[in-house]
């Protein structure tokens, strides 16, 4: 009997959406939409940190009510994808699916970092 493993790749590349970005400078200015998205990029930050603590305390309650809150903040700046996965572990945790929730949990984890720097990239160059 042969093994056959298939190694997964846990990279995912980030995707920002520009107009949430190019918008939020054209309507307040350059610098001061660069401080929006640097504000709102340490309030995700956090907000990742509150989550990983929780589910690794098994407060899925908390889980739940973080990555719902993590859906709006992150869409405002064009965070889409890590919108979306933070929607399904809300979702998933809503209706007790730990299993999903786990795989959704590490996965916004994973995308969360290098979305994060993206976005406050993307800023610094906009305008």
């Amino acid at each position: 009997m042969t093994n056959n493993v298939i190694p997964l790749d846990f990279s995912e590349a980030p995707l920002v959406h520009c107009d949430a970005i190019e918008t939020l400078q054209a309507s307040l200015g350059q610098e001061p939409g660069r401080d929006v998205v640097e504000r709102a990029v340490f309030e995700i930050s956090d907000r990742l940190c509150k989550l990983e603590l929780a589910f690794h305390a098994g407060e899925m309650a908390v889980v739940g009510r973080v990555s719902a809150s993590l859906v709006c903040m992150s869409t405002q700046i064009g965070l889409l994808v890590f919108a979306d996965v933070a929607r399904g572990l809300a979702i998933a945790i809503g209706e007790n699916q730990p299993v999903t929730a786990a795989a959704l949990a590490w996965r916004l984890l994973r995308l969360g970092e290098s979305s994060l720097f993206c976005a406050v990239e993307l800023a610094d160059r906009s305008g």
